[in-house]
């Protein structure tokens, strides 16, 4: 049964690989579109455990009764004096009649947004001074100066409060914040900073995004000079690979479809599936290199099939299997890293049935015959005729 199946299924890649490649690239566009759905979304301490854990379930009931996270998210703006040149009339102290007159406008704005509750800062501790002697005096007998200026009189903060809102509505006002900040006349010589948790988020959100591409990078560059060796080939590695780089597109595709995020502590995913994937595109070049040297094209493409489709299958049941079981924990995130993990080793294990024969015989068929003896067969890879 198996066989007659695998006969059919080589004569129409053989007859008609051009074709079926086609089809290929179809499914794999449809599949990868999914992709542009993922998002790394915030992770919170809360979001690692279910919320069948106790103290879990009392978090979210306080805050649905009583405000999330405790009433809302602070953001702090941080405004230090930075002159570029000597004796020059640049703003040296944050006392500067000019710079208050600056951050009362910036907090108008910023307290007009919907969901800002209070912006305080060193502009309500005084009362249009003209002079940093009078500024200074205002402050001082505020009793607050030392919680909004330095003791260097170099910088000065802001601070910001929300009402409770999501984290990506948090993301967002920290945007707004920081565009009313550079939007407004600054006075020269002032450099901004931003800080608090929804700025800090949007930077690790930032950073795990670029960490994630380097990653992937590195790995694919790392296995494609580990394939490119062990087969003496670029064309052969680059077959090799893939399958893996099927099962990349069409499982972060799927996991997209799927409504599905990535986290922190999923982002790396992908290069850790790696090396499972891959296995499945050595076994099938492999396999098919040996038998091209006694068998045709459509020969090799059914005894590679019938050579590597048992020992592939096991590897890829045990692989999911140890995959899924991470669902079973108590992390949740487990849970999503797990079905990542699953869908790329399954696409990869199609696309080693499926891709590879096809372009292993579009090489051999249209391909190797424009290539003469000599230093691109040796580059590219020399298969028997």
């Amino acid at each position: 049964m198996i066989e007659a199946v695998v006969e059919k299924y080589s004569r129409v890649v053989a007859e008609h690989p051009l074709a079926f490649l086609g089809l290929l690239i179809v499914f794999v566009g449809l599949m990868a579109s999914g992709a542009s759905s993922v998002e790394t979304v915030e992770q919170n301490n809360e979001d690692l455990l279910p919320d069948t854990i106790e103290s879990v379930n009392a978090f979210d009931i306080i805050g649905s009764e009583f405000g999330q996270r405790g009433g809302g998210s602070t953001y702090t703006v941080l405004l230090e004096t930075s002159p570029n040149h000597v004796n020059s009339t640049e703003i040296r102290d944050v006392r500067s009649p000019e710079l208050l007159r600056y951050i009362e406008t910036v907090s108008s704005d910023v307290e007009s947004m919907n969901e800002v509750v209070s912006v305080d800062s060193a502009a309500d501790l005084v009362d249009s001074p003209s002079t940093k002697r009078e500024a200074w005096s205002q402050m001082k007998s505020s009793g607050q100066a030392s919680q909004y200026v330095s003791d260097d009189y170099s910088f000065t903060i802001m601070r910001v409060s929300s009402t409770s809102i999501s984290s990506g509505e948090a993301e967002e006002l920290a945007g707004r914040i920081k565009e009313s900040v550079e939007r407004n006349d600054k006075p020269a010589s002032i450099e901004a900073g931003y800080t608090g948790d929804p700025f800090i988020n949007q930077a690790f959100q930032e950073q795990s995004q670029s960490t994630q591409g380097q990653t992937t990078l590195i790995s694919l560059v790392g296995v494609l000079v580990l394939v490119v060796v062990l087969f003496r080939s670029v064309a052969n590695g680059l077959t090799s690979l893939s399958a893996l780089i099927f099962g990349i597109m069409s499982g972060f595709g799927v996991y997209g479809l799927l409504g599905l995020n990535l986290s922190p502590a999923t982002s790396g995913a992908i290069s850790m599936g790696m090396g499972i994937a891959i296995d499945f595109g050595i076994q099938s070049v492999s396999r098919y290199r040996e038998e091209r040297e006694d068998l045709s094209v459509q020969g090799s493409v059914q005894n590679m099939i019938l050579g590597i489709i048992n020992p592939m299958t096991i590897a890829l049941v045990a692989a999911v299997i140890g995959f899924t079981a991470l669902s079973f924990g108590r992390i949740t995130f487990l849970s999503d890293l797990g079905t990542m993990l699953t869908l790329t080793t399954l696409f990869a294990y199609i696309g080693a049935l499926t891709l590879i024969p096809v372009l292993l015989v579009i090489y051999d068929k249209y391909i190797q015959q424009y290539f003469s003896r000599g230093v691109f067969q040796i580059i590219l890879g020399e298969s028997q005729q």
